[in-house]
């Protein structure tokens, strides 16, 4: 079933294991049938729901968030009707479902031989058709049949390919190999308490006191493998593209915890209270584009397009997330402390101020940029770090010395620490005279 297929950009050792012969005919047919399901549901559940969230709800089976009617004057206020509330809150959905579907598919036409690829593309798929639940959920709710195959790509999305992804990632390969097998028993173990919920009355109190420790604790077992794997286990290129797939978590996570300091009422998602109209949909909005990042990061990371550009884009993510928390600082400490003067001086509020606190805003950026450039290179690229130093260096060297033996010393030298070859040879064109 598996065997190593070479690739042009892998080495033979990076490859992933490929499904061969009629079990790639059979898993290519299931990545279509499970798709097409998932889209029709989803296309089936949205419809519903934008018909379900047009209406307000007062009842405990409202949606997650469906306004109560004392909402509605805070909406006015807003200059939003209810139809275009509704509209607000599942476009970004829809648009997040759509991103996914096709990196998912565009994965799959690429690289649907790879374990690797397979699985990851039909991840993404119903992970992103199932991430908010609710449309193949109205789905279920208005056709029952359907009921038990939304619940199967729910489950398949978020209970079984989520922690297989980062059990195989970046090779495909189970690594340490008891992985494979914690991984089947939590995943059995999730699903049948899952069916006993839905099928025996009463036990969905013990499936919801257990099944969020239980995902919990997959799940972070899985992250863990991911850092033993690329302390361990990686070769330099599938720590790249470990690095793009973190990123990509750790700016939605990021997003996350912005959010809910800014303001707690982000998790309050029952929109019983009018002001929790604006805090739903706002938190709805950014937090499904800061999931945009997710299937964007998993792309580029199995495709391989302009991989190693991660490390600039990392670099420069920290450098100016820095730089702007000190310049906010500055701004408003300045803005504080100078209109704080001036009033004590005249006794009025004046837009001096603001003005002021701009220009030394303004007069501290480049100068702040570079001290926490060189800051972070020094700390967290500490090579490369070096390596520009070194060549700085013998730029300067370069221009000011006239020997040759001297100049060959220093190249060799230069060579030697920024690239550290095992053997080093400088040949010297002989100079021809002509008489």
């Amino acid at each position: 079933m598996k065997k190593q297929r070479s690739h042009p950009n892998l080495s033979p050792q990076d490859a992933s294991p490929t499904i061969e012969g009629h079990w790639l005919t059979i898993a290519r047919a299931a990545w279509l049938l499970i798709t097409g399901v998932g889209m029709v549901m989803f296309a089936i559940g949205v419809p519903l729901l934008f018909h379900q969230m047009s209406a307000t709800c007062t009842g405990s089976d409202c949606l997650r968030n469906q306004l109560a009617p004392e909402a509605l004057p805070g909406l006015a206020e807003m200059g939003l009707t209810l139809t275009e509330y509704a509209a607000l809150q599942l476009l970004p959905t829809v648009l997040f479902a759509v991103v996914c579907v096709v990196m998912g598919a565009l994965i799959f036409w690429q690289r649907s031989h790879e374990l690797m690829g397979f699985s990851s593309s039909l991840w993404l798929v119903t992970f992103g058709l199932t991430l908010f639940e609710e449309e193949v959920r109205a789905t279920g709710a208005a056709y029952p049949w359907l009921e038990p195959i939304g619940l199967m790509l729910i489950w398949l999305g978020g209970v079984i390919l989520l922690p297989l992804f980062f059990c195989i990632f970046p090779n495909g390969r189970f690594a340490p190999r008891w992985t494979k097998w914690a991984w089947l028993i939590i995943s059995a173990l999730f699903v049948s308490l899952g069916t006993a919920a839905e099928v025996v009355p009463g036990f969905t109190t013990i499936y919801d006191a257990i099944a969020g420790y239980l995902w919990l604790t997959m799940v972070l077992g899985s992250i863990a493998i991911q850092f033993y794997r690329y302390r361990y286990l990686s070769t330099v290129n599938e720590r790249q593209q470990t690095k793009w797939v973190v990123f990509a978590f750790l700016v939605t996570i990021a997003v996350f915890v912005a959010l809910l300091l800014i303001n707690p009422l982000f998790l309050d998602f029952t929109a019983r209270e009018p002001e929790n109209a604006v805090n739903n949909l706002l938190f709805n909005v950014v937090s499904t584009f800061a999931f945009l990042v997710i299937p964007l990061g998993i792309g580029i990371s199995i495709l391989r397009h302009r991989l190693f550009d991660i490390d600039v884009i990392i670099r420069r993510t920290v450098q100016y997330s820095i730089v702007s928390a000190v310049l906010a600082a500055v701004y408003f400490g300045s803005i504080t402390v100078i209109q704080g003067g001036v009033t004590a001086v005249t006794g009025t509020q004046s837009p001096i101020a603001i003005v002021l606190s701009t220009l030394l805003v303004a007069a501290l950026f480049t100068p702040l940029r570079r001290r926490v450039q060189t800051a972070v290179d020094r700390r967290f690229y500490r090579q490369k770090y070096d390596a520009q130093q070194i060549l700085a260096q013998f730029a300067k060297t370069a221009r000011d010395e006239v020997a040759l033996d001297v100049l060959q010393a220093e190249l060799t030298q230069v060579v030697q620490e920024t690239m550290q070859p095992e053997q080093i040879s400088v040949w010297i064109k002989p100079v021809t005279r002509f008489s």
